[in-house]
């Protein structure tokens, strides 16, 4: 296992401030915002935006690590490309001789989040700066390891997002069934 600085292994860049580059006459893009980073990896509900064409710096591309900076610093593994990333978000671009699927599950760590809180902001709302971001230090084992542990972990995930549908299913029929009984609708 090495110990290394996240700005050795990998590029750590911004994203982009789009609403600079608003412009209705140029062409729509799917915009990643913080509400697109959800916890346990999961990114969906972008923002669409008509702008003036980005740099391609901006753009995912599968791979990316995206982080975002304000706390909770969630993470999420990006397998879709083409998508604007937003400011106030991070993207980490891990050199080919890393899983980047590791290090995003090893960037949502408790370790890391402990990491970040010591170098962080003493505001009232935390956030970290890509200056913090890479001087984040890592524990990573060899890539062998890496790929067993990222799918691993990715299952888990799969797992935890498909139990929390479940709950939430059941959260739904129960409201639904009292609000029968409410209504004078069902009879028990």
């Amino acid at each position: 296992m090495n110990k290394v600085k996240l700005a050795d292994i990998a590029e750590v860049i911004s994203g982009l401030s789009y609403r600079r580059y608003k412009d209705e006459s140029e062409d729509s893009y799917d915009v990643i915002v913080q509400r697109s980073i959800r916890k346990d990896g999961i990114l969906k509900d972008f923002e669409k935006v008509r702008l003036v064409k980005p740099k391609s710096r901006y753009f995912t591309k599968s791979g990316d690590i995206l982080m975002k900076m304000p706390y909770p610093y969630d993470v999420v593994c990006v397998s879709q490309e083409n998508l604007v990333v937003s400011d106030r978000i991070a993207i980490i671009r891990v050199n080919k001789n890393f899983n980047p699927s590791f290090i995003a599950h090893l960037l949502s760590n408790a370790h890391v989040k402990k990491q970040l809180h010591e170098l962080g902001s003493t505001e009232r709302i935390p956030h970290t700066s890509l200056k913090e971001i890479k001087e984040l230090k890592l524990i990573i084992p060899d890539r062998k390891t890496q790929d067993k542990c990222a799918e691993l972990l990715d299952l888990i995930n799969e797992k935890i997002v498909a139990d929390r549908a479940m709950i939430q299913y059941d959260r739904n029929l129960k409201e639904g069934i009292l609000n029968e009984i409410w209504e004078g609708g069902m009879d028990v």
